[in-house]
C-alpha cells in the first residue's frame, strides 16, 4: 500500500548520496509492477473472503503479500530514485509486515489480513490516476474507495483488533443496521498487541494522508497535476534487478505457504473437534 504522496520524483534532500537524476524508466516499471501485483492481492483477498473465514485462500493472500512487501523493500532500497520518498515507503512496508506477523502465527486471524488488504484496490487506483493522467472514472473510483475503505472500513477493523487485544467489547457492537456490517468478529486467541497497535497507527496515518490530500486539492495541486513523461535519456532500464526480485518473491511465497498450510490443517481439525 502506497501513500498518496508517493510519486516518481527524486528526493534529493533526504537521500544526498543518490543518483542526481530520477530513474523514470525504472519508476514506470515499478508503477506497473505494483498495479499488477496489488490488483492480484485485492482479487485474492476478495475471493478468500467469499469462501469464508476458514478458507485456505487467506494463507495464500498473506504469503503473496509478505513476499511482495519484502521484495519491494529490497527493490526500492537498491533503486531508491524510483519513488519520491523511499524511506517512508519502506517504513510503511515494514509496519505492514509487523501487522501480518500475527496472521502468520495464528490461522484463525488470517481472515483479518484479507479484510485489511481490500485497501489495495484504492492503491491501484492511486497509481493508475497518476499513470493515466487522472481520467474522470479513475478519480471518482479513487475518492470513493478512499472514503469507504480507508476512512470507514479501516477504523472499524482497527477497533475490532484493539478490542481483541485488550479483551474489550467492540464499541461498534451497538450500531444499528446497516451500520452493523462494520462490526468485525475477531476469533480467539487475542490479537498480539504489536499487531493491533501497529494497525491502529496505520489507521491514524489514513487520516493524516486525507488531511494532506485535502490541503493539496484546495491549493489546486491535487487536481491539475499530471504525470510527466519519462526523459528520453532515462528510458533504458536494467532488468536484472527486477527479475531477481521477481524470483525472490516467488520463492518466498512458496516458502511461506509451506510454513502456513500445515498449521491451517491443524487449526481446522481442532476447530472441528471443538464443535463435536
Amino acid at each position: 500500500q502506497a501513500s498518496p504522496t508517493s510519486t516518481n520524483t527524486v528526493n534529493m534532500t533526504s537521500q544526498p548520496l543518490l543518483k542526481p537524476r530520477h530513474n523514470a524508466a525504472a519508476g514506470l516499471l515499478h508503477d506497473w509492477a505494483n498495479v499488477i501485483v496489488l490488483t492480484g492481492i485485492f482479487a485474492l483477498s476478495s475471493f478468500a473472503l467469499s469462501q469464508g473465514e476458514d478458507s485456505m485462500g487467506h494463507a495464500v493472500v498473506i504469503a503473496v503479500t509478505a513476499a511482495y512487501l519484502v521484495g519491494d523493500v529490497l527493490w526500492i532500497a537498491l533503486e531508491p530514485t524510483m519513488v519520491k520518498t523511499p524511506m517512508s515507503v519502506i517504513a510503511h512496508h515494514v509496519v505492514t509486515l509487523i501487522v501480518i506477523m500475527d496472521t502468520v502465527e495464528y490461522a484463525s486471524h488470517r481472515v483479518n489480513a484479507s479484510r485489511a488488504l481490500l485497501v489495495e484496490v484504492n492503491t491501484v487506483l492511486l497509481t493508475l490516476r497518476r499513470l493515466l493522467g487522472r481520467p474522470a472514472w479513475c478519480e471518482i473510483c479513487f475518492y470513493l474507495t478512499w472514503v469507504l475503505i480507508r476512512l470507514v472500513w479501516f477504523p472499524a477493523l482497527g477497533t475490532a483488533l484493539l478490542a481483541s487485544t485488550f479483551g474489550l467489547d467492540s464499541p461498534l457492537a451497538a450500531l444499528p443496521s446497516p451500520l452493523s456490517a462494520l462490526v468485525v468478529e475477531v476469533q480467539p486467541p487475542a490479537v498480539r498487541s504489536y499487531a493491533s497497535i501497529a494497525f491502529a497507527a496505520v489507521v491514524l496515518l489514513q487520516f493524516y494522508w486525507t488531511l494532506a490530500m485535502g490541503q493539496s486539492v484546495l491549493k489546486g495541486g491535487g487536481v491539475s497535476e499530471k504525470k510527466a513523461g519519462p526523459e528520453k535519456s532515462s528510458m533504458s532500464v536494467d532488468m536484472r534487478l527486477p527479475l531477481a526480485i521477481f524470483v525472490l518473491v516467488i520463492a518466498m511465497t512458496g516458502g511461506l505457504l509451506k510454513l502456513m498450510l500445515p498449521s491451517d490443517s491443524t487449526f481446522l481439525s481442532s476447530k472441528a473437534a471443538s464443535e463435536l
